[in-house]
């Protein structure tokens, strides 16, 4: 069995005390061509981009390269890897959480998506609303809502948060997602409690990189499930934000899976 983490080091008050209200950005990625305008969005639509240490998980052929503007800045971390190299998503997932440095919050995204004004502030304000309403250990995730063009958004993204529900089973066991409209979102005034997580955009305190470690044997499909186990049974809740928050590029043409590497 995949072990866990106990030693976490530093307390949450001590995190706090020591980085302010730090959010850790953690993005895998694999040759993929929106990763530059993802993470521009994500700076220029931040309430206050110096709050962000951004650190990617860089798998790439070598035609790739980032700008300067992301290279050459304290607040970036860049593990390069020959695309060659990569062993799955989860894996790469598992080197951005060794990369923790006791932020006091961690926001695990894809590498092609968009943002609204403001993200990091309305995801603080949502985690320590939950905070103070007794959730001892939240999770903020969700589906993002698709956007279906880069060269056209935001002209064809949905504008309404998603609730995630299981689609089908697979292997028996395994579930897959679908998202849907979130009912009457606009009348909501906090995240609703969620039965199910996604992986490409999870929110939650910084202390959950030390306590659950991704499991880099699992490849991609499944990692959903086996992550929302075993974060469950450490005592983490699960919400989705009441308001959206990001979008995702759901159509994989703009990248090259892992698996057709």
């Amino acid at each position: 069995m995949y072990s866990t983490v106990r030693d976490l080091g530093q307390t949450t008050a001590e995190a706090m005390k020591s980085n302010k209200d730090l959010i850790y950005v953690q993005i895998p990625s694999y040759k993929d061509t929106q990763l530059v305008t993802t993470i521009e969005d994500l700076l220029k639509n931040a309430h206050n981009p110096n709050r962000l240490k951004i650190c990617i998980c860089f798998q790439h052929d070598v035609s790739e390269t980032l700008p300067e503007s992301i290279t050459q800045n304290d607040n970036r971390k860049i593990i390069d890897v020959p695309y060659k190299d990569s062993k799955g998503v989860n894996w790469a997932r598992g080197l951005l959480q060794k990369e923790w440095n006791n932020e006091p919050y961690s926001l695990l995204i894809d590498s092609h998506m968009r943002f609204v004004k403001n993200w990091d502030k309305k995801l603080v304000a949502m985690m320590v609303s939950l905070k103070k309403n007794q959730v001892s250990k939240p999770i903020i995730s969700c589906l993002p809502p698709p956007f279906y063009n880069p060269e056209t958004f935001p002209a064809d993204r949905f504008d309404y948060p998603l609730k995630i529900y299981p689609k089908e089973y697979a292997f028996n066991l395994l579930t897959r997602f679908h998202g849907h409209a979130l009912p009457l979102y606009k009348w909501l005034k906090h995240p609703i409690p969620a039965q199910f997580i996604a992986l490409g955009f999870f929110f939650t305190e910084g202390y959950f990189n030390a306590e659950i470690p991704f499991d880099p044997n699992i490849y991609f499909f499944g990692d959903d499930i086996t992550t929302a186990l075993r974060a469950y049974c450490h005592g983490y809740d699960f919400f989705h934000p009441h308001r959206v928050i990001a979008w995702h590029l759901y159509d994989r043409k703009t990248r090259t899976p892992h698996w057709d590497d």
